[in-house]
């Protein structure tokens, strides 16, 4: 009897464990996952869902550490951008006809399922998606004489406009008319997300298209590159403390008036309106080279589904769950990656719509799986040039190289 009642016992177990689904989230998003996880366990009372909350510093790496463990959790919340280098391990299930049951594809921005495919097939559920536009301190527009209706729109412009920002204020502040990135905690994402831009707007890439060879030092990147370094080497517009700037700097020195202008995210909106409700800003596109049109590169998040999961039927009705419009725009801290959520109400702010247009210019990274150690090589060039350590065209050439060793692996 005994035999019997522990083989029942485990039976029951195995049973409880497959109606689990276990679901990595970040920590920002911990409240809205909750009353996520309350809503689908409503709908569906034999399943559970076991939330873990994780911070957003060393991520990349825990969800890498976990895939490869061989007992993943079921759905995992991660950087869209990190999904070719997890599939380049074999690590990740084929999502898109899971999806596809949920939402039809084409009302998915088409870039955000670009992003989260390799080889033509969908490895991740994309809830958010985000362009850089460029936020502008209109009271320090006016105390420089200028029109606060009247962002720059082309790279002179914006160099015009930044020297005429940079000054003392009333009060003996240093103020600095542009903001880059440098480094920073997260300094490699924060510096290719705000300068790879510049460069595809210029015509230039990191890559060739058919992902074989360097193109960073063309003459069309080597000039992108010198404009966005050269804010802070030469022309000064930048402040000092650059090279520890990121996101979280960029907007504490925004704030605080050291710096009038610089690109952020639609979060910052979040962020102003908790820790700075008076402040007197704008939001405009991306300013370009005359006669070219503006860029960005895609950011976001997404869902995926390890292979090596226990629970694969649990993981598959979770992001049917997950993929509704509604669903969508309850979760993203920006914006929905559907054109059905994009048009809730939520969305409507007019403060948005410089974001929104941002979006229909970006562009995702290149499918690659050795993009992290591209961009790497990328991220240290330009931190050599913002030191001051080589010209833009010598250490570009450098960097050439170093991917070209890379894609040769």
């Amino acid at each position: 009897m005994q035999v019997a009642a522990a083989a029942v016992a485990t039976m029951l177990s195995a049973s409880a464990r497959a109606d689990e689904v276990t679901w990595w989230v970040t920590e920002p998003g911990k409240a809205k996952a909750q009353a996520l996880a309350a809503e689908f366990e409503k709908e569906n009372p034999n399943t559970k869902l076991k939330l873990q909350f994780n911070p957003y510093g060393g991520l990349e790496g825990k969800v890498l550490i976990a895939l490869k463990s061989g007992a993943p959790p079921d759905v995992i919340e991660v950087q869209t951008s990190w999904i070719p280098s997890y599939q380049a391990t074999g690590a990740l299930d084929d999502v898109g006809e899971v999806i596809a049951g949920s939402v039809p594809l084409k009302d998915f921005v088409p870039a955000t399922l670009q992003a989260a495919s390799v080889g033509g097939k969908i490895y991740g559920l994309p809830f958010q998606a985000e362009a850089l536009a460029m936020l502008y301190r209109k009271d320090l527009y006016r105390e420089a004489g200028l029109d606060p209706e009247k962002p720059p729109q082309t790279w002179d412009e914006m160099i015009d406009i930044s020297k005429k920002l940079t000054n003392t204020g009333p009060n003996g502040q240093r103020r600095y008319g542009y903001g880059i990135a440098g480094g920073g905690p997260e300094g490699q994402g924060n510096t290719l997300y705000r300068s790879l831009p510049y460069v595809w707007m210029n015509g230039g890439d990191i890559l060739s298209p058919d992902m074989t060879k360097a193109v960073i030092n063309s003459p069309e990147a080597v000039e992108a590159i010198k404009f966005y370094t050269d804010m802070y080497t030469t022309l000064k517009v930048a402040p000092p403390s650059t090279l520890e700037n990121g996101g979280l700097e960029l907007r504490r020195l925004f704030m605080a008036g050291t710096i009038a202008q610089y690109q952020g995210t639609p979060t910052e909106l979040e962020r102003f309106a908790q820790d700075a409700p008076n402040l007197d800003y704008g939001v405009a596109i991306m300013p370009h080279p005359k006669g070219k049109e503006t860029s960005a590169l895609l950011g976001g998040w997404a869902f995926i589904a390890p292979k090596a999961a226990k629970n694969k039927e649990g993981a598959a009705k979770l992001l049917k769950f997950l993929a509704k419009p509604e669903r969508l725009a309850e979760y993203t801290r920006t914006f929905p990656t559907t054109t059905t959520a994009m048009n809730l109400p939520r969305f409507a702010d007019p403060r948005l719509d410089a974001f929104k247009v941002m979006l229909t210019h970006a562009r995702p990274q290149p499918p690659i799986g050795s993009w992290l150690e591209i961009s790497s090589a990328y991220y240290k060039s330009i931190q050599e040039i913002l030191i001051g350590g080589a010209s833009v065209k010598d250490s570009l050439d450098r960097a050439a190289k170093t991917i070209d060793a890379i894609l040769k692996k």
